[in-house]
This record gives structure tokens, C-alpha cells and sequence, in this order.
């Protein structure tokens, strides 16, 4: 059976997922999901793209991201998930594939939705029951929204606030 094709829009913003192959722990060390971060970094400088929020959790990641005009998400994907995968194999002496199958990306048509996904995404590791608070997980956008200072994570990539309002309380 065939996969669907993706549609692509111009300087749409999508919520992007991705996880571990067999939901394994990929991003276990905090080394595993600095690596992460350099590589959509080393392509978010490349291919024109806002990152309007994440939360990397050891098994699976959600990106808010808006892609230009001349680039599409898979293209950008495919340079974020090979760029990291490489290194992974390389640092743990792995074979076979890093990730599950195909990313994830649903193009968000609207601000109310674009600004509920942040707020869901955010929200993960509070679920998961890592953290009380969303803004004491690390490796996500929350303190960005809340104003917060998050060195470990925004010496590593550029975020872009979307909208004018914090969505996180």
C-alpha cells in the first residue's frame, strides 16, 4: 500500500510529531535532545523556519513550525531527522531506524488553533507526570511563553513568539 502524499502550503504553520521507532527512548540524555535542538537549528537557519514552540519528551517530539514559501516540511524533516539520526547511530553504535515511520504534520488553518496546540503541546510533560508545571520541564517552549529564562535550551535554538498573548498559565 502506498502513503498518501503530503499538501504542502505556502507559509503555513503545522504541528509536527515524531517519535521513536517501536517508542523507544531516543532523547534519554540531555546530550540526546541538545543534539536534537543543534540539528533543527542547523536547518531552521537554512530553510526559513519559525519555530513557534516544541516539547522534546524522551520518546516522541511536538514542534509548532512555519515553513517558507520556497521550502516544504517534508524536505526540512527529512534534513532535521536525518541530520540527528546520523549522529545518534554514530554515538551509540545503532543500526536500523531511529525513528517510527513518517512524521506527523497537520497544518493549522487558524491563530485559536495554532495557539490551543501550543498550549496542548506544553502540557506534555505535566501529563506525563514528569513535571507539576509546565514551565519546569526544560526542554520546551513554555518558559518561553511564560517570559521565563531557559538558557540550557535558547542558546541552542530561536524561537519565535506566535501571537501577542502567552498561552500558558
Amino acid at each position: 500500500m502506498s502513503t498518501v502524499k503530503r499538501l504542502y502550503y505556502g507559509n503555513a504553520v503545522y504541528h509536527v510529531i515524531f517519535r521513536g521507532n517501536n517508542r523507544q527512548n531516543i532523547l534519554k540524555l540531555k546530550s540526546d535532545k541538545q543534539d536534537l535542538l543543534n540539528s533543527i537549528q542547523k536547518y531552521q537557519e537554512r530553510k526559513e523556519v519559525k519555530i513557534y514552540g516544541f516539547v522534546l519528551m524522551d520518546n516522541h517530539v511536538h514542534i509548532v513550525m512555519e515553513v517558507g514559501e520556497k521550502h516544504n516540511i517534508s524536505k526540512v524533516m527529512q534534513a532535521v531527522l536525518l541530520s540527528f539520526s546520523a549522529k545518534y547511530r554514530r554515538k551509540y553504535e545503532y543500526c536500523g531506524h531511529v525513528w517510527q515511520g513518517r512524521f506527523q504534520s497537520k497544518p493549522m488553518m487558524n491563530e485559536e488553533y495554532v495557539l490551543k496546540c501550543l498550549e496542548y503541546i506544553h502540557l506534555n510533560p505535566v501529563r506525563a507526570g514528569l513535571v507539576l508545571s509546565s514551565s519546569d520541564y526544560i526542554y520546551s517552549s513554555a518558559k518561553f511563553y511564560q517570559g521565563l529564562k531557559n538558557k540550557e535550551v535558547y542558546q541552542c535554538i530561536e524561537l519565535t513568539k506566535y501571537g501577542y498573548t502567552s498561552v500558558i498559565s
